[in-house]
């Protein structure tokens, strides 16, 4: 009776393991294909220039500063937003229905297509606000996307924190604000950090809600202010595919700009890695 268990669990022992080394080979597949393909391209000039002739020349580094304005601008609006909606649910809320509501709500906007947010951003930002297409614009509609991850990953942290430290802290004396920001956020705050890092990297390669909202198809030009268009590596790339003057000119600086996109996620990945050794190890949590 005992083999045909012994030989089950040994079979889903190998399923299991020829799956996940399967994910990695698939991972490491896309690594070397765009290595390949876009590590000839890769210069300082090309990081450093802004493109010439009709993208068929020059570099990238317009469409790599217009990227960085924008996640910049949604993950502080959508950071503040998240973290506080996190916390509310997570400590402040006191009935249970209405928690439950929200939480339905947030699980609900984690289900909306990217695109939806980039029409309804069209219709809020850049129509009914006259903001136009901005950067301005652009980083609030990717804040509301990055919302749904934000408030989950907040809650979560907060919830983390061990309940004997809240009661310690209360008992006390403390009130719950000051408790609050004194024990509950320093502890979560490792958490939050990384949550904002990985939503930054999300943010990052979004491609349809800016294409309602902010991205320029050819702007050779830095942003100088938040009211204005600017140029972003995801839309760049898709216009290099798809639209360019000569597509077989185009063809290697897209595969290049897709590494430099993918650099920059992995660099932001592991800097939330980095900073949640430092501060778990400052805190001890």
């Amino acid at each position: 009776m005992r083999k045909p268990k012994r030989l089950g669990e040994e079979l889903a022992t190998w399923g299991v393991t020829f799956i996940s080394w399967s994910a990695i080979g698939i991972l490491g597949g896309v690594l070397v294909f765009l290595l390949y393909k876009g590590v000839g391209v890769l210069s300082w000039s090309f990081l450093t220039e802004p493109m010439r002739d009709g993208m068929r020349g020059g570099g990238i580094a317009p469409a790599i500063v217009g990227s960085l304005w924008v996640t910049m601008v949604a993950i502080l609006i959508g950071g503040v937003i998240g973290t506080a909606a996190g916390a509310y649910l997570s400590e402040f809320a006191q009935q249970p229905r209405l928690k439950r509501f929200i939480e339905f709500l947030v699980t609900t906007l984690a289900g909306i297509p990217s695109i939806v947010y980039g029409l309804f951003g069209l219709a809020l930002f850049v129509t009914a606000l006259g903001l136009g297409a901005s950067i301005l614009a652009g980083g609030m509609t990717l804040a509301l996307l990055s919302l749904p991850l934000l408030i989950r990953n907040a809650q979560e942290a907060f919830s983390a924190v061990p309940s004997s430290l809240k009661q310690a802290s209360i008992g006390l004396g403390a009130s719950e604000t000051q408790t609050f920001f004194r024990i509950t956020f320093p502890i979560a705050l490792p958490r939050i950090l990384t949550g904002l890092v990985l939503a930054t990297g999300r943010v990052l390669g979004e491609t349809a809600p800016v294409l309602f909202t902010v991205a320029a198809y050819y702007l050779p030009t830095y942003p100088h202010s938040v009211l204005e268009p600017t140029m972003l590596l995801p839309y760049h790339l898709y216009a290099l595919i798809t639209s360019g003057v000569n597509i077989r000119e185009t063809y290697p600086m897209a595969f290049g700009t897709a590494l430099v996109l993918l650099i920059l996620t992995l660099c932001f990945t592991l800097l939330s890695a980095y900073l949640r050794y430092k501060l778990k190890k400052r805190y001890r949590v």
